[in-house]
């Protein structure tokens, strides 16, 4: 959440030639509702199951640059798309700019109605809970206040190149 996947999928998927997807845009076209109006109505399960779709779809998209939503890898059935169809490339930030980030966009539905003391405990929880599926990873990059989204797209085409280097 809130690490540039969106920001520097964009640029990066200019940079290569190729399509950019975000599964976040798949899950609004599909379920015909924001994401926030998902979580509210339908609850966190029913956003999974239609997430999940919609990975499915992208990794049918060819050579795409695909963004999906932070929580996404925590699902096996995703990771395993992932896995037959792509390579995984991890944007990191540090929970600090993640709330930075998140406290500028009141839609984040995992941080709704959450004080500053508590949003930042939920961002190191997640962060926590997730890191063991992030770590599968093929590549990291940092993302952070230091670099600019297009800098950041340049580390990521730098990690991409070791990655068909080392192939």
């Amino acid at each position: 959440m809130a690490t540039g996947k969106t920001k520097v999928g964009r640029i990066l998927a200019e940079r290569l030639g190729r399509p950019f997807v975000d599964t976040d845009d798949l899950i609004v076209e599909t379920a015909g509702k924001t994401i926030p109006e998902i979580f509210a109505q339908d609850g966190e399960a029913a956003f999974r199951r239609i997430e999940h779709g919609c990975v499915v779809r992208a990794s049918q998209m060819g050579e795409a640059v695909i963004a999906l939503g932070g929580g996404a890898i925590t699902q096996e059935a995703n990771w395993e798309t992932v896995r037959q169809t792509g390579i995984c490339l991890c944007l990191k930030a540090s929970p600090e700019t993640i709330f930075e980030r998140v406290s500028r966009n009141q839609e984040r539905p995992l941080m709704a109605g959450l004080d500053d003391s508590a949003r930042m405990a939920r961002i190191r929880r997640m962060l926590a809970e997730r890191q063991p599926f992030y770590s599968r990873a093929d590549a990291f990059v940092a993302s952070t206040e230091c670099h600019t989204p297009e800098e950041t797209a340049d580390l990521a085409i730098s990690e991409l190149k070791k990655l068909a280097a080392d192939s």
